[in-house]
């Protein structure tokens, strides 16, 4: 299916369009167009932005380190979601993050004396 066709499908809520989409698997069109790293970092970037919970991070960063991503591509991304995200869901999101790639924030906090 082509780019403009599938849009079109989403945008008018096709069911099957819909299911393909949010299912198990991405798109044929994401596969055909992101590498498997950026796909990872883009779905670990989206998971960021909504708030989500510590064990879909954790998914979302296995899932990025099995693509080749390194921690530091990792972390980079809650850095270039922060602009939209805002200062309040970065501080929230930053621990979640921490535990997810299973970095000790509760060691930061203490060395600097904050907390």
């Amino acid at each position: 299916m082509h780019t403009e066709e599938l849009l079109r499908r989403l945008a008018l809520n096709d069911e099957k369009a819909v299911r393909a989409a949010v299912g198990a698997r991405p798109a044929a069109v994401c596969d055909d167009v992101l590498d498997a790293r950026t796909s990872a970092l883009v779905r670990l970037a989206a998971l960021l932005t909504l708030g989500a919970p510590t064990s879909a991070y954790r998914v979302g960063v296995e899932r990025a380190r099995a693509a080749g991503a390194g921690d530091d591509e990792i972390v980079a991304v809650l850095v270039a979601v922060a602009p939209v995200i805002g200062g309040a869901r970065l501080v929230g999101a930053a621990p979640r993050l921490a535990l997810a790639i299973d970095y000790d924030v509760e060691d930061v906090t203490e060395a600097s004396g904050a907390g």
